[in-house]
Formats: structure tokens, sequence, C-alpha cells
């Protein structure tokens, strides 16, 4: 290989960097070389995207998605029948497994429990249905903490959502809603 020489000043910052990596790498040339490389990889690679963001664009490439703005969505949900809705889920148990089996590119039961509340919680923030939503592993259960603004038609639509996904594992929790919350305990062991 040829070589080619270069000459140069750095701060005192890097120089000190440099001669650390001198002791891992052997010389200043393989430092920089090894370095150089790494930020070709990095231009490479681009820009890492969000759980939320692959979402996203998943579902804008199927066109699976659909826009409304929050103030009609929340008129929808103040008119929504929930016996209806609570009937459409019924019927089409895997509607959240789907998604979230949409999201992970795999098969629903190969998923962990926490694979599985990871995925509502980046299909949640996708559709931006809460302001906050989180989970806790407290031992025995999982305690999700759901926040919003849709009212409470919103928490009982998105409490139906949730249980879905939940049913489909095969897990027992207990849940309390309020106009603007939702929390769940999700048990681990049925």
């Amino acid at each position: 290989m040829k070589n080619s020489r270069i000459s140069t000043t750095i701060s005192v910052k890097h120089a000190a960097l440099l001669k650390k990596y001198v002791g891992k790498y052997g010389t200043q040339q393989s430092v920089l070389e090894h370095a150089l490389e790494n930020l070709d990889n990095i231009s490479q690679q681009g820009p890492k995207i969000s759980g939320e963001a692959q979402v996203v664009l998943r579902f804008w490439e199927d066109k699976t998605t659909r826009s409304l703005h929050k103030d009609l969505f929340l008129m929808f949900m103040g008119m929504a029948d929930l016996k209806k809705i609570e009937a459409y889920l019924s019927h089409n148990k895997m509607l959240m497994p789907y998604t979230i089996e949409f999201y992970y590119q795999k098969p629903y039961k190969e998923l962990s429990l926490a694979e599985v509340l990871d995925g509502l919680i980046v299909i949640s923030k996708a559709g931006n249905w809460y302001d906050t939503y989180t989970y806790s592993d407290d031992g025995d259960h999982y305690m999700l903490k759901m926040y919003h603004s849709l009212g409470l038609n919103g928490s009982k639509f998105l409490l139906m959502l949730t249980e879905n996904a939940l049913n489909a594992c095969d897990v027992s929790y207990e849940s309390t809603l309020s106009e603007r919350t939702i929390f769940m305990k999700v048990y681990k062991n049925g």
C-alpha cells in the first residue's frame, strides 16, 4: 500500500487523546487511520431512526394510516359509540397484535411481554395518542402509566386498544382510568 505524508498541528486536548490511543493502537498513524475509517463508517450509516419514526415510515410506505387534526379527533372521541368499538375489537382480536408484529417484523407469539409493551409505546408515540406513555418493571408486574388529553371516551378507547394487545398475550392485568389517565398493572405470570 502506498503511503502519503501529512503534517499538521492539533490542540493540546486532541494531542492527549492521540497519546492515549497510541497505547491501544501502537502508533500515531494507526490511531489516525482507525479514526478516519470510523468517521467514514459513521457517515455511510446515516442517522439512527427512532422506533416511532420507523413505524411512521412503514405505515406511510404501506399507506395504512390517515392523519386527523387533533381537535377533529377529540370531537370524534366525544361522539364515539364505544360499544361498537368494543364489538369491533372483540371481533378483530389481532388488531393491535398485528400492528406490533408489523413493527417488530416477527410473529407476535415470539415476542416477550416487555417487547409487546415497548411496541405499544412506540406505536402510540407514532400515532401521537398520548402525551406520555411509560411503564416500569415492578417485580411481579409491569406498571403502565398513560397520560393523554382525549377525554374520558379517549381513555376508554385507548384502554380497549391496550387490552386488545394484552389479551393476545394471555396475561392478567388490572386497570384504572380517568378522563386523562390510564394506569395498568400487567402481571408477568398470567
